[in-house]
């Protein structure tokens, strides 16, 4: 037991820290608060980060996005190939593509257009649920061509 003594007594004199029974250097305290504060900012994120309100424009841009999609598989899996003349199509038929297709964030039917046999636009009219006004909701390439139509590739 003496020896175990007289070497703590010997790192201690080396290393010239000299400490009381129970007290922690200051760096290791200092790693210790700074991983608490990741810990406590992490779970902050995930329990707060939920809770807070996202515009419902990114809602509307997801929605529009997986609508797109949906309507190129319509296209691809009928024979001959077609559009839908209208969204509702997408839930119809033998094995329909989806169980329904929701309104947008605000409550409104989105604006489906066919503008030629491959080109479609899917967009919200916003919260006025007026189209052609400036809060309307319009992914960033506006008219979409299937894939497969004519050799052109989805934009």
């Amino acid at each position: 037991m003496n020896t175990r003594r007289r070497q703590d007594e010997v790192v201690r004199a080396l290393a010239g820290v000299t400490l009381a029974r129970g007290m922690v250097p200051v760096p290791t305290m200092m790693v210790i608060g700074f991983i608490t504060a990741v810990f406590v900012g992490l779970v902050g994120v995930f329990v707060f980060g939920a809770t807070c309100p996202r515009p419902p424009e990114l809602d509307a841009n997801r929605e529009i996005q997986q609508l797109s999609q949906l309507v190129n598989t319509f296209y691809l899996t009928n024979s001959p190939n077609r559009l839908p003349k209208e969204l509702d199509e997408l839930t119809q038929g033998a094995a329909p593509l989806t169980t329904e297709v929701s309104d947008d964030p605000w409550g409104h039917d989105y604006v489906y257009v066919t503008t030629g046999a491959c080109e479609f636009e899917i967009f919200s009219a916003g919260s006025d649920g007026v189209a052609g006004t400036d809060d309307d909701v319009r992914p960033r390439h506006e008219r979409r061509v299937v894939s497969g139509c004519a050799g052109q590739e989805m934009r």
